[in-house]
């Protein structure tokens, strides 16, 4: 619904304000943008992503990309750089780096000589079967489950349960033994309701047979 109304972010990294004059005909205006060095457009593609940047240009997250949008951009990447503290030391450096609505560096901004908060890396030597490279899409997809165990009880089902009634069905298929009985039964039922039928058609039948002769031999007296 956003990508169709083409709402911006509130991160700006979708589109990107311009301002104008009255030369230009327009005061504000809203760009798209052009990410992977203009190779990709937002408003053609949402698979559109490059190397998340923070803090001055030259400072790029591995493995972190920026996308059309903040949630495609966190779904194409991974989490490679919350295994090192000197990246995760770097992004708690950064927090308050806040470009401005041009895309300009901040007018003041001193990096912290003291972090605010202190964020232990990932553990490495932890087994898992997800890789450090593994997309977030994927990891979210398979809801960060590392091993399902299915146990079927039914013991413990009807433990829990505690069901008063219980009631199942057992379905298996027509053998031909059953096949032959019930052609059999069908015939023998047919056999006596058309007997009746016939029976009861051929006595009513013949009784108004009788009636209708009765009325053609029957003498009318005359005046």
């Amino acid at each position: 619904m956003f990508r169709a109304s083409m709402l911006p972010a509130a991160f700006n990294n979708d589109w990107s304000f311009q301002y104008g004059n009255q030369l230009n005909d327009y005061l504000i205006r809203s760009v798209s943008r052009s990410l992977n060095n203009g190779t990709c457009n937002c408003v053609i593609s949402d698979t559109c992503q490059e190397s998340l940047h923070i803090g001055p240009l030259d400072l790029v997250l591995p493995d972190l990309v920026k996308g059309c949008s903040p949630i495609d951009g966190l779904q194409m990447s991974t989490l490679e750089c919350f295994f090192s503290s000197n990246c995760i030391d770097t992004i708690l450096t950064y927090l308050e780096y806040y470009t401005q609505m041009d895309g300009s560096s901040p007018i003041s901004f001193v990096p912290p000589t003291v972090l605010p908060m202190i964020v232990h890396p990932l553990d490495n030597s932890i087994s898992s079967r997800f890789l450090p490279n593994t997309s977030i899409d994927i990891l979210i997809s398979e809801l960060f489950v590392e091993q399902l165990n299915t146990t079927i009880s039914y013991e413990n089902y009807f433990k829990s349960c505690a069901p008063s009634i219980c009631h199942y069905e057992y379905e298996r298929q027509n053998d031909i033994l059953y096949v032959a009985t019930s052609v059999l039964g069908l015939y023998g039922g047919l056999t006596i309701i058309l007997r009746f039928i016939t029976w009861n058609s051929t006595v009513l039948l013949q009784a108004f047979t009788n009636y209708l002769r009765m009325r053609r031999t029957m003498v009318r007296p005359t005046a």
